[in-house]
């Protein structure tokens, strides 16, 4: 693993290798840790190192930017010229002012090494589990550590260290599979049982599953499946590129109701539960910012270019540059109900749960039309007990429209990418079936 002095020693040789108006500088730099498996067998462990690096070089209104894959000091510096030159051969962009000038910060996370025999016992673990009730396991096991260095010539340097383990299961039989995953800093806090005890409880309740009709249901969504809604919804219109492009659900919509009067959204890159660093990949803090507040279009999340554009300051949402997406929400949270699981699963009179979605496409961006299938745990709700597995079902659903359906909102998050409380939705749209 890379050090903080052989970091920041790399992004100063970038900010002096070339005599430009303005230069910036990001360094990702991780270990990766990571043990597959599948049939009950692991049959990959590895450990990953890479390194990332981004520049822009400005001249006037004139950008150059580049990506590489290398820290090695000569070719960052070959790599800071190719820049220059393409700067001195680009267009003026007229709604460029400036990089960003703000103060540097520091984020220092201990960092705590996960073996490989670490990652095996918990695979050990899972795999006795399946054993046990003759199903067969399959998933992975990811333990990363990870710097980020961010600067620019205006004086500001920014570098954290951050460490996060996932760990991800399916067991299966020959008809049925449960999935479980957990999401977290450290480590030891993974409870790789428990995470086996629930897929194995799914995958068995899942047996022998029988065919339902497509149509519109009560659900209870677990926080899987509304994770995989809250990334759309952040790719389609949360940044402030698709905003002021008119190509965001939120454009022209500021200030009025396009959800449900319970769901709030916010961005909070210092919330307990999310894992992330504090400051974008331009140095600059990442605000805490509502995103949707009781059902109300409230704000979409800026960089430093795109803020500038509207006489903004931007709330520290920046990706690496150069990229087309523009500013994007990192840490996403759905604020959470009063209700929990079992009350949730006790209205339901006939409704079907979803532990996950898969394969989920993009049909009408404008409409937030999506539309996917389910994985690994469907099953028939009748008179507030789960009776039964039920064959995959393909699902089409406008995102904003069924959050406008949210009956109830679970007190318990879960950290799925964003974090997020299972959600009861009423008519959600079942529009076919599978054949498992």
């Amino acid at each position: 693993m890379r050090t903080k002095e052989y970091i920041r020693n790399i992004a100063n040789t970038a900010l002096g290798a070339v005599d430009a108006d303005q230069t910036e500088v990001g360094i990702y730099s991780y270990e990766m840790g990571v043990t597959r498996f599948a049939n009950s067998i692991i049959h990959q462990n590895i450990v990953k190192e890479s390194d990332e690096l981004w520049a822009r070089v400005i001249l006037g209104k004139k950008i150059g930017g580049i990506s590489m894959g290398s820290l090695d000091e000569e070719r960052v510096a070959k790599g800071m010229c190719a820049a220059y030159e393409l700067a001195k051969h680009q267009k003026e962009d007229p709604d460029f002012k400036t990089l960003p000038e703000t103060k540097s910060i520091e984020q220092i996370e201990e960092i705590h090494p996960v073996s490989p025999d670490e990652r095996a016992q918990c695979v050990e673990k899972i795999v006795n589990i399946a054993k046990k009730h003759n199903l067969t396991a399959a998933g992975a096991i990811y333990t990363v550590h990870t710097m980020l260095e961010v600067a620019n010539s205006l004086g500001m340097k920014s570098f954290g260290t951050m460490e996060s383990s996932e760990v991800e299961v399916t067991l299966m039989s020959d008809d049925s599979s449960g999935f479980a995953a957990q999401y977290t800093k450290n480590f030891p806090a993974i409870d790789c049982g428990a995470l086996a005890e629930i897929a194995c409880e799914k995958a068995i309740l899942s047996k022998n599953p029988v065919e339902v009709p497509p149509g519109k249901y009560t659900v209870l969504l677990e926080p899987y499946a509304v994770a995989e809604f809250l990334r759309f919804l952040s790719y389609l219109g949360f940044g402030a590129r698709a905003y002021q492009e008119g190509r965001s659900f939120m454009s022209g919509k500021i200030g009025e109701k396009i959800t449900g009067d319970n769901i709030t959204i916010y961005d909070d890159a210092c919330h307990p539960e999310t894992i992330g660093f504090h400051f974008d990949y331009e140095g600059v803090p990442t605000k805490k910012l509502a995103l949707i507040e009781n059902g109300i279009a409230k704000n979409v999340v800026y960089d430093s270019y795109y803020a500038n554009k509207e006489g903004k300051k931007s709330t520290g949402h920046a990706i690496p540059q150069p990229n087309p997406y523009g500013p994007y929400p990192r840490n996403i949270v759905l604020v959470p109900g009063n209700s929990t699981r079992d009350e949730m699963l006790q209205s339901i009179d006939k409704g079907i749960l979803v532990t996950r979605f898969w394969y989920t496409r993009l049909i009408d961006p404008d409409k937030t039309l999506v539309t996917g299938m389910t994985r690994d745990g469907l099953f028939l709700v009748e008179n507030g007990k789960i009776t039964k597995g039920i064959k995959n079902m393909r699902y089409t659903a406008n995102i904003l429209e069924t959050l406008k359906n949210v009956l109830m909102l679970s007190k318990e998050c879960k950290l799925v990418g964003s974090v997020v409380p299972s959600l009861l939705i009423k008519d959600f749209n079942f529009s076919g079936k599978t054949e498992y």
